[in-house]
């Protein structure tokens, strides 16, 4: 028996005998109350889950006891605990005790609830029962003196003890991510494989992982903010990995992501039941990028051009199946085949391209835009399409695509000639078949108006002819000669060019030289001469004078 319990039970004596000797004198009118409160602790928590903060909600018992009665007020007096505190303590036990000293203040017989305590319990905690000490202070009044005249007389003690609570720690299944990778990309949808293990040590049947972000620049499958994984029976001691289909928007930020995980499961009993939240944390890869390398434009309005370049994959990850795709927003601007396909691109792995483009006649000399984009296929074999590349192209102005030159641009009025133009290809393709045509009108006129030539390179020259006559009234001034030129171009295609003017200068017959009029007149006389002598040789012979 403690040294306590005696020095009470030696009082509770004293004030018995003083009693009953006062009770002799006094008679009905006084006496004395004998008792004491006894309380014990109960909590209505019996189990506790590893890795969690539990609140406990401790019950105090008071049971007060009578050892002489009396009026009641001194009867409640003497079975209340007053100024009651509680301490809850760790012990021998794993737990942490996350609540100080807990005032309840007066306790009545009957029960009494405290606030409720926090205790954490630790994740790798084995399962099993565990003792935690509570200890219980308070004052209380063991005995009250009272007479008819003056006040009761109280003789007041304290107490402290210890008592213990039970908690359960059972066998369960307990799950902790043991590892995360993924495939997905910034702009992308990718594969979010989460590898968790049962560390726990009961079977999880019919096991679900469900997983949850609370962002919506994360999202599952065809757009929800969850999925759900299917596990089955999940053993002790064993991992399992469970795949999610992600997509990250185009505009999140490359930073950590961090998602929900909690296992929904039935224990041995059938119970459903579902675990402690577990933090599953991601980070995406930054978007897949091109760029555009060494671009070479040769275009100009009305001609055939090209636009070559170079496209490099800047990666993050390969890109299957690659195509580049050229558009402009220009309708005079016609891209013949605007897909090119690439060979497979490793990042920093770069694929040469060219396009065939022609310029109406329409456009006009500028600057302008050309996009190229990159559809390819990511690591799920599904088509992605990259930003726009924009490169800017200087179409050049308009230029002939012959040059020509006339060497005789003159005739007499009234004669012929032949008037030779040579003709320059100034394009940047091989000609053939060059077939030439003048249109003359009067007073010129041509019998001889076509040529050809069979073949004509960028840059060569050749001759072609064309008959010319003039009527004899023509006037002195230049005439104009057109020419046009039909051709035939690599791709086989046949073009007749614009129509050249040729100025052809038309000149009268030059006067000068002896005058026309003595020399006739001296002819003549020559003549007549001749007849004379003639005449006169004749008469000679005949014997006349």
């Amino acid at each position: 028996m403690r040294a306590s319990h005696r020095n009470v039970l030696l009082t509770v004596l004293v004030v018995v005998a003083a009693v009953a000797a006062t009770g002799v004198a006094a008679g009905q009118s006084s006496g004395t109350v004998i008792g004491r409160p006894n309380i014990d602790v109960y909590t209505s928590t019996t189990e506790v889950e590893p890795g969690t903060q539990t609140d406990i909600d401790l019950v105090l018992s008071n049971d007060g006891r009578l050892s002489r009665g009396g009026p009641a007020q001194h009867e409640e007096r003497v079975t209340t605990a007053r100024g009651v505190a509680v301490d809850v303590e760790s012990g021998r036990t794993p737990f942490e005790i996350n609540t100080g000293r807990v005032a309840v203040g007066e306790v009545p017989r009957g029960t009494t609830t405290t606030d409720s305590i926090s205790i954490t319990v630790p994740e790798n905690v084995d399962p099993g029962r565990y003792r935690i000490p509570v200890t219980v202070s308070y004052a209380y009044t063991v005995s009250v003196e009272y007479s008819s005249v003056g006040s009761p007389e109280y003789n007041d003690l304290s107490r402290e003890e210890t008592q213990y609570i039970t908690l359960r720690v059972r066998d369960r299944a307990q799950f902790e991510v043991v590892d995360m990778e993924t495939t997905t990309q910034v702009g992308d949808t990718g594969t979010l494989a989460v590898e968790l293990r049962n560390h726990g040590t009961q079977t999880a049947s019919d096991a679900s992982v469900v997983l949850s972000a609370s962002t919506d620049e994360l999202t599952f499958g065809s757009g929800s903010t969850s999925s759900t994984g299917y596990v089955g029976a999940w053993e002790p001691g064993t991992t399992e990995t469970v795949e999610y289909t992600v997509a990250v928007d185009d505009d999140a930020a490359l930073r950590n992501y961090s998602l929900g995980a909690t296992v929904e499961y039935e224990d041995t009993d059938g119970i459903a039941r579902t675990s402690n939240p577990l933090s599953v944390g991601m980070r995406p890869s930054r978007e897949q990028s091109f760029a555009l390398r060494d671009t070479n434009a040769v275009l100009r309005v009305g001609e055939d051009g090209r636009f070559a370049g170079t496209v490099v994959n800047r990666g993050p990850d390969t890109a299957r199946q690659p195509v580049a795709v050229l558009t402009s927003s220009n309708p005079n601007v016609n891209i013949e085949s605007n897909e090119y396909a690439l060979e497979t691109l490793a990042p920093d792995e770069t694929g040469a391209f060219d396009f065939d483009v022609s310029v109406s006649d329409g456009a006009s000399a500028s600057t302008q835009q050309f996009n190229v984009t990159v559809r390819y296929r990511n690591q799920r074999g599904d088509v992605r399409r990259s930003d726009a590349l924009e490169n800017r192209v200087q179409i050049e102005p308009q230029r002939d695509r012959f040059r020509i030159e006339a060497i005789n641009r003159t005739v007499v009025a009234g004669g012929t000639t032949t008037l030779d133009i040579r003709v320059t290809n100034q394009g940047d393709e091989p000609l053939r078949d060059v077939e030439a045509k003048a249109f003359v009108q009067s007073p010129l006129s041509s019998d001889d108006d076509e040529a050809i030539v069979s073949a004509l390179d960028p840059g060569e020259t050749a001759t072609i002819t064309v008959g010319l006559s003039t009527s004899g009234n023509a006037l002195e001034k230049q005439y104009p000669v057109s020419v046009d030129f039909q051709y035939e171009l690599p791709d086989g295609d046949t073009e007749v060019s614009r129509t050249y003017q040729v100025p052809v200068t038309v000149e009268r017959q030059q006067s000068g030289g002896l005058p026309f009029l003595p020399i006739t007149v001296g002819a003549l006389a020559v003549v007549g001469l001749a007849l004379f002598v003639y005449r006169r040789g004749g008469e000679s012979e005949d014997g006349s004078p």
